[in-house]
């Protein structure tokens, strides 16, 4: 058994021939003789050879007069002929361990024969190439309030002998692997609520073999945490007392998985939880969502109030709640105003500025007066009217005034 890189047609030993027409090459290295009279016979031989290196096997031949080589009984070239030295190659690759060589020498006409061979090196495969390389899902996006860190990573490539393969990540982590597979992906960085861009990550993958390694592919898969709430919102609260700061709740956070953003605008509109309120706060999964503001004042129109009516209008303000993915219009609406007075006022009955008036001849300026009269019903200001043309009103003790007539 020789060593590829010491291996020649001599190392075994063997009759060696010269013949001054022969090159330098054949004479050095051959393996020959004479037979005078014999023509045509094919004489063979062979010897032990270890290739080191897998490669297509590169040799110097020479023969007297024609032939061919083969390895392990399989032909690969013929040999060129006694005056030089020809170069080579077998057409195929070999693998590293050891195998039989075998050459032939036919000599079609008088003179000696021989053979000649030298091996001087091999030519590796081309490096690999990458064929795909790709994740999935990419991006990952949660979405059910469950944080998702996992992505699969796909990757291919082609070549001869390949011996290797890696992957490594920005995160500096690395990866032996096949040539062609899958690879699991549990730890991927997660977004937070601090911006709006999704975590990012890279990926490399590339095959080697004996000729050399293909270039790294690249990938990067992004993955996003779920922001975005699935909860019912309560967007309508009713009968409200007027020009009051009130605390309502407009629902509890659910369907994320990490602190999400939600805000409000407006002046004297703030969001908030547990008495920390703002136009804008980080919220977790459970935590309920408050909206501080404050209340409309009562609404003074009457229009389309009946004249017996109780109570008047109701009066309504709008603000807008926002967070990812959407918003919510919160309607909080103060309770319509009581518009109608009973009136709670003792009777005073047959008194007259003078008893007998009728016999007065100087038409004396004198009234008779109510007893008072407590409005202490009605929510917002109203008319006074009276059914008696010669009427008038006195309120809080202030002028008399003249009224209209109901």
């Amino acid at each position: 058994m020789t060593n590829d890189f010491s291996w020649t047609s001599r190392s075994t030993g063997g009759p060696q021939y010269f013949e001054p027409n022969w090159s330098g090459f054949m004479n050095g290295y051959n393996i020959g003789g004479t037979e005078p009279g014999t023509y045509n016979t094919i004489r063979t031989y062979s010897w032990t050879i270890t290739f080191n290196n897998y490669g297509k096997q590169s040799f110097w031949t020479a023969v007297d007069d024609y032939g061919d080589v083969r390895i392990n009984g399989a032909y690969q070239f013929s040999m060129g002929g006694f005056n030089g030295q020809t170069a080579r190659t077998t057409p195929g690759y070999f693998a590293p361990g050891t195998y039989t060589i075998s050459a032939t020498s036919v000599n079609s006409g008088a003179g000696p024969y021989g053979v000649a061979l030298d091996w001087y090196g091999f030519s590796p495969p081309p490096a690999p190439t990458v064929t795909s390389f790709y994740a999935t899902p990419n991006p990952q996006n949660s979405g059910t309030g469950t944080p998702l860190y996992s992505t699969t990573l796909t990757f291919n490539s082609s070549g001869t002998n390949i011996t290797s393969a890696n992957i490594i990540s920005s995160a500096g982590e690395s990866w032996s692997v096949a040539s062609s597979g899958t690879l699991s992906i549990t730890n991927l960085p997660q977004s937070n609520a601090n911006g709006t861009s999704p975590a990012q990550r890279s990926y490399s993958f590339r095959a080697c073999n004996n000729g050399g390694c293909s270039s790294y592919s690249t990938i990067t898969v992004s993955a996003r945490n779920d922001n975005t709430p699935s909860n019912g919102w309560t967007t309508s609260f009713t009968n409200l007392d007027p020009s009051t700061q009130v605390t309502v709740n407009v629902g509890t956070l659910a369907g994320v998985d990490m602190p999400t953003t939600i805000s409000t605008s407006g002046s004297g509109n703030f969001v908030g939880n547990a008495g920390s309120f703002s136009g804008s706060k980080n919220f977790t999964n459970g935590q309920t969502v408050q909206l501080r503001t404050t209340t409309m004042p009562f609404n003074t129109s009457m229009a389309g109030v009946g004249s017996n009516a109780t109570y008047g209008n109701t009066n309504s303000k709008t603000v807008t709640v926002s967070y990812p993915g959407g918003s919510k219009s919160i309607t909080l609406t103060t309770k319509a105003p009581v518009v109608k007075e009973t009136f709670n006022a003792a009777d005073n009955t047959n008194k007259f500025p003078f008893e007998d008036i009728d016999f007065v001849t100087n038409n004396p300026l004198e009234f008779t007066v109510s007893s008072q009269v407590d409005v202490d019903d009605i929510e917002i200001a109203q008319e006074v009217k009276v059914d008696d043309p010669d009427a008038q009103v006195s309120i809080n003790n202030g002028t008399w005034q003249n009224v209209r007539e109901i």
